[in-house]
């Protein structure tokens, strides 16, 4: 299955009942993606794959040289190329026993907020908290309940990857930035990666704070 949009090629390897809805929702979502990084267009098409296990694992091991249990989606700026799991084999092969279309869609909006991120930069040395954070915000997916005055963050800065409650951790520090700081300031955080690694700690912290006087929990 195929569908050439004007910023995506979307294809899958299957036949997927449920392809054109999740094309349907790149093409509500993408203006509003591209309008937070001050983007008109992608200065190169994205092909964005929707893919059974095999070909998606063959992936995911060639580029991390493991596939742990919550891959689901991969964004890759080399290539220009998203990668999906679909819905029937992440029930089947991965922790998400939960997932549905809804789920694959805004799967899909997340790894589009990492294929404009990469437009701007491509070092997440301790940054990854921020670009995961900030993908899971703007594709307005759900986390599972974590309290930020538990997180260790420089764990979460230095093995990102491998950190339990990693996701949802970020989330909640990039929401309180996103709500709190000026699209100027938010812009130099996801455009210059010093400036970011500089002022992480405080971030965390301001955010840590936040977090317990408003007793938040994501």
């Amino acid at each position: 299955m195929k569908k050439e949009l004007d910023n995506f090629t979307i294809e899958s390897d299957l036949e997927l009942d449920y392809f054109f809805e999740v094309v349907n929702y790149i093409k509500e979502n993408e203006k509003r993606i591209l309008d937070f990084f001050d983007l008109d267009k992608l200065p190169n098409k994205v092909t964005i794959q929707i893919l059974s296990y095999e070909p998606f694992k063959k992936f995911i091991i060639s580029k991390y040289g493991e596939i742990l249990d919550y891959f689901s989606g991969d964004s890759d700026s080399k290539t220009n190329t998203i990668r999906i799991l679909n819905v029937e084999d992440q029930i089947k092969y991965t922790r998400h026993k939960d997932a549905d279309i809804d789920k694959i869609k805004k799967t899909a909006i997340h790894e589009i907020v990492h294929q404009c991120h990469h437009l701007y930069h491509n070092d997440y040395r301790q940054t990854t908290w921020f670009s995961e954070g900030l993908a899971k915000n703007l594709a307005q997916q759900e986390n599972k309940t974590v309290v930020l005055s538990d997180c260790d963050f420089n764990q979460l800065k230095n093995d990102f990857r491998h950190y339990d409650g990693n996701y949802a951790y970020a989330s909640i520090i990039v929401n309180y930035i996103l709500n709190n700081y000026s699209k100027e300031e938010i812009k130099k955080l996801y455009s210059d990666p010093d400036y970011l690694r500089n002022n992480a700690d405080r971030l965390f912290n301001e955010a840590k704070e936040f977090s317990y006087n408003h007793n938040i929990k994501r």
